[in-house]
């Protein structure tokens, strides 16, 4: 009976130690977590940048085989050129705007979800 008592103390202590290790600033503790998330946020950037690329170079298709950008994503999609949807990695649509027959912007709102602001990702041609 001893002994259990002893053991599950050990392993509490253990797991106490565990955790105020992990979750402590610094080089070897809690900056962990923080560098995790932040890895996260570069991750969904990065992404958001790729699904603008490849939708940008599904625009520039269209143009060259229509002779004009679309007034609108949905066009672009009904055409086939692209499947999917037109949102970023954190699941928001992606604003599209005609800028002229051949010239177009695409938009992320990015991290804070607001357009507008300076962490909007931004195509531009």
């Amino acid at each position: 009976m001893k002994i259990r008592g002893f053991l599950a103390i050990l392993v509490m202590t253990m797991a106490i130690v565990y955790f105020v290790l992990f979750l402590r600033p610094g080089k070897h503790g809690g900056g962990v977590i923080k560098t995790e998330v932040e890895k996260f946020g570069r991750t969904r950037m990065e992404l958001t940048k790729v699904n603008m690329g490849q939708l940008e170079k599904a625009i520039e298709y269209y143009v060259a085989a229509e002779g004009s950008a679309p007034a609108d994503l949905k066009e672009l999609f009904t055409s086939r050129l692209v499947g999917g949807d037109a949102s970023d990695a954190w699941g928001r649509p992606i604003r599209y705007e005609k800028l002229s027959d051949s010239d177009f912007r695409l938009t992320s709102a990015g991290p804070d979800g607001r357009f507008g602001t300076k962490d909007d990702i931004v195509v531009q041609r």
